[in-house]
């Protein structure tokens, strides 16, 4: 199987990243606040609601206070719907829009053999795919983790491992791994994935009016799958206790 030097390096770094902040994290995480430190406590795969402190009037977003490995897991469930919802519908567009032809779809076998053991290519997809639609894709990859409190650079690294899921594993068995795709949407992704995510965040602090809800509806729609337009007015009672 051919996989590129640089390639092997990242995904190693990636695992190390994974596994330290999966299997490293503290179940307990203390807040503090102006009044009294406050303890949050986990439970069991007990997935946290997004809500606003009133004593410190801020924004904790969905699972900001779980360890990494919760916010991974969820991150990948809607990422890997997303994607094989998208993989089925690119079945049924036409072969003009997908650029795959029928031959290569019925010989998967083949291009999945190809695909891991010759090199990436750079495609010939329009522009607006290439350029508009991959960007867009991995900017919503970004924010699956990151509008669940992760911080950039983890939300990046994850953009980068859904992209080569997506080039290798999904569209694999149909096309050769694409050069431009494999850089454009981490990257792209990336930096578009944080503007959104900073001018969500922003909106949320005064409360959403409706043309911004459609704005983060359609450019940040892991933000308001994770977290809603509505935040609790105070923390949930089962999550926070006072300090002793």
């Amino acid at each position: 199987m051919y996989i590129p030097k640089s390639l092997k390096i990242l995904f190693l770094f990636v695992w190390c990243v994974f596994a330290q902040y999966t299997f490293a994290q503290s179940d307990t995480i203390t807040v503090q606040n102006t009044v009294a430190p406050a303890i949050i406590k986990n439970k069991k795969w007990q997935w946290y609601p997004a809500y606003r402190d009133t004593m410190t009037n801020q924004l904790w977003l969905r699972n900001e206070q779980a360890c990494f490995g919760r916010k991974f897991l969820r991150a990948e469930g809607m990422v890997l719907g997303i994607q094989s919802t998208t993989l089925g519908l690119l079945f049924v567009l036409p072969g003009k829009i997908s650029n795959w032809e029928k031959s290569d779809i019925r010989n998967y076998r083949d291009n999945y053999k190809s695909t891991f053991t010759k090199r990436p290519v750079l495609d010939d997809d329009h522009w607006y795919i290439n350029y508009l639609g991959h960007p867009y894709q991995g900017a919503y990859y970004y924010n699956a983790l990151r509008s669940q409190g992760a911080p950039f650079w983890q939300a990046g690294l994850f953009s980068f491992g859904q992209s080569m899921v997506w080039e290798y594993l999904l569209e694999g068995g149909i096309e050769q791994p694409s050069i431009q795709d494999m850089m454009v949407t981490p990257i792209l992704g990336s930096l578009l994935g944080e503007l959104f995510h900073f001018s969500s965040v922003k909106m949320a602090n005064n409360g959403y009016t409706w043309y911004e809800k459609a704005f983060v509806a359609v450019f940040n729609p892991m933000f308001a799958i994770n977290n809603g337009f509505r935040f609790a007015k105070q923390p949930n009672p089962n999550l926070v206790t006072a300090a002793p």
